[in-house]
């Protein structure tokens, strides 16, 4: 496992409504999405995870294209509502953690 997932994991909380509004406040308008397998690889076909990595803009590189979503969209904040009994974990890392 790359040491950026395992950091990410570390510090990663349960997404929720209180998240999504407290990141807005902070500046941040987006999240990457990545899915990783119970054992915290990179799937994106089964994910158990979904880990949401905070962004305040989109990367201009064409290489950094990867998969994003808004902050405020109905999507993340259906995903917010989630009970503990669906299948898939959604995950948000530190904001702090990614400036490394």
């Amino acid at each position: 496992m790359k040491n950026e997932t395992r950091r990410n994991f570390e510090h990663a909380r349960k997404l929720s409504g209180k998240i999504l509004t407290d990141l807005q406040t902070a500046g941040y308008n987006y999240v990457q999405i990545k899915g990783y397998t119970m054992e915290r690889h990179p799937e994106y076909v089964e994910p158990h995870y979904f880990m949401l990595i905070p962004m305040k803009s989109l990367p201009d590189d064409p290489n950094s294209k990867d998969i994003y979503e808004p902050i405020g969209s109905e999507f993340l904040a259906s995903w917010a509502l989630q009970s503990d009994d669906d299948h898939t974990e959604v995950l948000v890392t530190e904001p702090a953690r990614m400036a490394s």
